[in-house]
């Protein structure tokens, strides 16, 4: 079983999951925002907020 994530706002994070519309490869890192329903997390990548898998985040340090 995969260790529950605990994340703070503004914590920097790397998108590890499949591309997705406005994704550009070599850029994965995001800004954690908040929580959202379930298994997703609100972040901030390239000035946008989205909402995006729990599991395709990991915390940078």
């Amino acid at each position: 079983m995969k260790k529950e994530l605990k994340l703070v706002r503004g914590q920097n994070l790397r998108y590890i999951g499949k591309g997705f519309p406005g994704y550009v490869k070599g850029q994965p890192y995001m800004i954690f925002v908040d929580y959202h329903q379930g298994h997703e997390v609100l972040v901030k990548y390239n000035d946008t907020n989205m909402v995006v898998s729990k599991y395709h985040v990991e915390p940078l340090t």
